[in-house]
């Protein structure tokens, strides 16, 4: 389709939409803005506007619907290959509802600049998944009634949150040594204030107990890969090295397989180990892990309904979701060492 007279050296606009499409200026908006259209006109209008090269000005349908259809997602890991995996899954969300994504990743712990950043760009809502306790950024947004969901983490702001449930996906684990014979256990511990990293330690503590059991040794990694390698050499390299390891994240579980690698302890006829989250490496046949499997496309899901359910009357109670996470036994674990 030709260029509309006069529009070479411009972008093409919804006036432009309506003339090749012989309908109404009006008529083209609610059709690309998800409004009550005949299903046949807002086909035509959709391919006309992708022929023409149309793209949408987030400022003017903000001007018309008081929204950008542009949701903020902060991150703090991008490393972590459980983060691009959770953030698929909510663009995919998001896509299916006709909003679009707008990613910081706020690596520095700068959270209050990534929301500044967002807010600069007229989201609708801001998705958190890293928040730690004590936020600065989520707190200053539930004060002034802003859109806000938190994904896979929870804190005492009050707003909404969904996550796995992390208590039960640690208790499962210890079930699972306990089973194998495993009574030297240590745990490569997350981010202190993290909610995952303090949940899932006190189930797995709760489940050592009730089945008296001995504490497990933990031991500080901050969910990141070269802290657990360090953590995991000092451990296997210790006296009465532990007969399993559990990370907190697989991150963590794929630093105590290399570190057991590099020191010639064999896993699983010598050493045991266990990640969370079940990204898709930890599938792979060279490291089949044994992990706890986070509802990563159900998180996805209710944390974009949520939100959207916020957006569309700010004063709702806050809500918290937890969903089920499930063990998936591979060839990491096996029964413990005499």
């Amino acid at each position: 389709m030709p260029k509309p007279a006069g529009a070479a050296h411009r972008p093409p606009t919804s006036v432009d939409i309506a003339r090749a499409a012989g309908t109404s200026q009006a008529t083209v908006s609610r059709a690309l803005n998800g409004g009550r259209v005949a299903a046949a006109t807002r086909e035509r209008i959709l391919a006309i506007s992708r022929e023409l090269g149309y793209t949408p000005n987030a400022t003017a349908r903000a001007m018309v619907t008081s929204r950008t259809g542009l949701v903020g997602v902060v991150v703090s890991d991008i490393t972590n290959p459980f983060y691009p995996e959770f953030l698929e899954e909510i663009a995919a969300c998001l896509g299916a509802r006709r909003q679009h994504m707008l990613l910081q990743n706020a690596a520095g712990g700068d959270e209050v600049d990534a929301v500044d950043l967002l807010l600069q760009q007229r989201v609708d809502g801001i998705v958190f998944t890293a928040a730690v306790e004590g936020s600065e950024a989520v707190a200053g947004l539930v004060a002034r009634r802003f859109p806000v969901v938190l994904a896979n983490r929870v804190t005492d702001a009050g707003c909404d949150a969904v996550e796995g449930d992390n208590a039960a996906g640690a208790a499962a684990v210890v079930d699972h040594l306990a089973d194998l014979g495993h009574r030297t256990i240590a745990v490569l511990a997350g981010t202190p204030g993290a909610s995952t990293s303090k949940q899932r330690l006190d189930g797995f503590r709760r489940r050592l107990a009730a089945l008296g059991l001995p504490p497990a040794r933990v031991v500080p990694a901050d969910f990141h890969y070269d802290d657990g390698v360090r953590a995991a050499t000092a451990l296997l390299t210790g006296p009465e090295p532990p007969t399993a390891i559990v990370g907190q994240n697989d991150l963590l579980a794929f630093a105590a397989l290399n570190a057991a690698a590099a020191l010639g302890v064999p896993v699983p006829e010598r050493l045991s180990v266990v990640g969370f989250d079940d990204v898709r490496q930890a599938s792979w046949p060279t490291l089949g892990l044994t992990t706890v499997r986070q509802p990563l496309a159900g998180m996805a899901a209710r944390s974009v309904e949520l939100l959207n359910e916020r957006i569309a009357d700010p004063g709702l109670p806050p809500r918290r979701e937890v969903l089920p996470a499930n063990l998936v036994v591979r060839g990491t674990t096996g029964p413990a060492h005499s």
